[in-house]
């Protein structure tokens, strides 16, 4: 990655893919090279949390960058767990104060810090209010364990009273060349100063990896699942269920082939495409090991021209994307 790229700092290295439950089988050495390649070459942006893994995916974030913690900054997640970590199905969330204490604790352990940049609610709580979970989080930036503080994963109404109380100084949403749900509540914490974050850049591989129309998931995969029981709500689950998903794959192939003749691959342009749009600061991207982020990243560095993008813009006009805000509250 040449020195002095603009792009790089627009990109922050994604976690969950890597090490998270529910994307198929899990390498920990494959991630370790992933942070350390991500680290190599420039990204100084690092996003976990604490049920990735089970922690481990903070382990591994905190035991790569050890030694490097004053040049980068680290975002992690708390205030959901599951019951049964083998069934993705048993997320429960708890936002309260004793809770998002136990929560931060174990993550500044795994992370090997006393601090860390940002600090998001993972989820909504439903057994607090907006205004009482944001007061939450303001104790803990009080107390000098994080910097910045918000949320990731708000419904509409959440989203605006939680910014009314004027503590979050971060978000983070789902967006993507084919996501465009969040785009209100990204821009409401925009025009307050607000850091945003932005997750699923590859829409959950769909815009990174070869899939095939009959493409057969593992038995872990929650993509396989949403294949064969349509099922919807806070996740990535509508661009996989019932036609969305040979839907999104034409549109993948068509970008696939604008991106071919320029030598790159589909999720080198997809990334250079995403960081190019006004609606986050830092968009994430998830890898699993050092080769996928030497790939992605390098679309970084690539020439694209102005009839290129008109190309890619006419692919994704295409697009039925989903519009409406699908989380609760």
């Amino acid at each position: 990655m040449p020195d002095g790229n603009p792009l790089i700092g627009r990109v922050g290295f994604g976690s969950g893919t890597m090490i998270a439950q529910g994307y198929g089988q899990v390498d920990e050495d494959a991630a370790r090279g992933a942070v350390e390649a991500a680290y190599q070459a420039g990204v100084r942006f690092y996003d976990t949390a604490h049920f990735y893994g089970s922690g481990r995916s903070e382990a591994i974030v905190g035991e790569i960058l050890q030694g490097r913690r004053d040049e980068v900054r680290l975002c992690t997640k708390g205030g959901v767990r599951y019951t049964d970590p083998t069934n993705l199905l048993t997320l429960v969330c708890d936002s309260s104060y004793d809770a998002l204490r136990r929560f931060m604790e174990e993550s500044l352990t795994r992370l090997r810090t006393d601090h860390v940049d940002v600090y998001l609610l993972h989820q909504f709580d439903p057994a607090l209010t907006p205004e009482q979970q944001m007061e939450n989080l303001l104790r803990l930036k009080e107390e000098g364990l994080a910097r910045d503080v918000g949320f990731c994963n708000f419904g509409a109404e959440a989203a605006r009273r939680a910014l009314a109380t004027g503590i979050p100084t971060a978000v983070e949403y789902s967006f993507s060349l084919l996501d465009h749900r969040y785009l209100n509540e990204l821009a409401a914490s925009g025009e307050r100063g607000g850091l945003r974050i932005t997750y699923g850049s590859y829409v959950h591989g769909l815009l990174s990896e070869d899939f095939t129309d009959d493409h057969e998931f593992d038995p872990d995969d929650w993509r396989g699942r949403s294949r064969r029981e349509g099922r919807s709500g806070t996740s990535g689950n509508v661009f996989f269920a019932g036609d969305a998903f040979a839907a999104n794959l034409a549109i993948a192939r068509r970008l696939r082939a604008l991106a071919d003749p320029l030598g790159l691959s589909l999720a080198a342009f997809v990334l250079a495409l995403t960081v190019r749009q006004p609606y986050s600061d830092v968009a994430l991207f998830g890898c699993r090991d050092a080769a996928e982020v030497a790939d992605g990243l390098s679309g970084l560095s690539a020439d694209l021209d102005d009839e290129t993008l008109a190309r890619a813009a006419e692919i994704l006009a295409t697009a039925n994307r989903p519009a409406e805000n699908l989380l609760g509250l």
